[in-house]
């Protein structure tokens, strides 16, 4: 076990070293092997993965410029650790989270290989989702200790195979994912509980149609929450939680079903091959339409032509 950190040690905020966890030559000043993975700055809304895998370390007092949530995938490590004033030594399951917001000293240190995702979170997006969810402006993430967190765990592990898969679900699946995180975090990570404001009937119905044309004019290419979320001029959170009132689906479903939708038209026709057919419709490749053709359909595409 690495030497134990005293509290003076931890609360000595004039020496910590202020990282951005976005910039690979920032991270190397305190892990040196660096990110194993990670996301690009800006890639997705608010939110920048990395993926870390390295042996038993230390790490003096920091802070850093994000929102940190750190997910666990290894079991049984043995982390001692301060944030701000609150001390722990604990042996972490798989799916412990760790919230440590922007600005807030943090060091530590652990016995064995450890394998963990850091999620930092935009300060100023993350603000803006508190300001949509409630009338109230009295939101602060607080530094948290916890057990295991199955929703962060796999948002964190999602965005994680996203990301190795080259943004195989889309600009729409990652924001959307995105948007779940930082909902759950100011549901249950804040110092006060978002009061959600919402509306039974859902998006107004000139609202809604502008959306779905716009879909529909654009299911070839890739669309994001935030585009679709201006058009209706909400924040995403809202937009999606109305969108949801309003056709049952979030908008990624939506998407999905649409592009499943058109498939089927293209497929009757009988002009195009079917990986002709999942580009213009707006999936990846064929086997990216195989997949969700037979979620939503039941049979692949194929068998949906000779079934015919």
């Amino acid at each position: 076990m690495k030497k134990s950190f005293s509290r003076s040690q931890a609360l000595a905020t004039h020496r910590a070293l202020t990282i951005d966890f976005t910039q690979e030559r920032e991270v190397i000043q305190i892990l040196p092997s660096g990110a194993l993975l990670s996301s690009q700055p800006g890639q997705w809304s608010g939110v920048h993965l990395s993926y870390y895998h390295h042996p038993a370390y230390e790490i003096s007092t920091i802070t850093s410029q994000h929102h940190l949530v750190l997910i666990h995938l290894e079991a049984a490590t043995q982390v001692e650790q301060w944030l701000g004033t609150q001390y722990q030594k604990h042996h972490y399951q798989v799916g412990s989270v760790l919230v440590i917001p922007a600005h807030t000293p943090h060091c530590a240190n652990w016995d064995a290989e450890n394998r963990y995702l850091i999620l930092s979170l935009e300060p100023s997006t993350f603000l803006q989702a508190a300001r949509s969810a409630s009338d109230s402006n009295a939101f602060e993430l607080v530094p948290h200790f916890t057990a295991t967190d199955p929703l962060v765990h796999g948002i964190g592990l999602s965005l994680k195979a996203e990301l190795e898969s080259g943004n195989l679900g889309g600009q729409l699946y990652a924001d959307t994912l995105c948007a779940t995180l930082f909902a759950h975090l100011l549901r249950h990570y804040t110092a006060q509980k978002a009061s959600v404001s919402t509306q039974p009937r859902g998006l107004p119905r000139y609202r809604l149609r502008q959306i779905i044309e716009h879909i529909d004019t654009h299911l070839d290419q890739g669309l994001t929450l935030a585009e679709l979320a201006v058009i209706a001029q909400l924040s995403p959170n809202y937009f999606t939680r109305l969108f949801k009132q309003s056709t049952g689906l979030t908008p990624h479903q939506y998407v999905i079903h649409q592009r499943v939708e058109r498939a089927k038209r293209l497929l009757l026709k009988g002009e195009i091959a079917i990986a002709e057919i999942a580009l213009e419709v707006g999936f990846a490749h064929q086997s990216h339409l195989n997949r969700h053709f037979k979620q939503w359909v039941g049979v692949t595409p194929k068998a949906f032509i000779n079934n015919q």
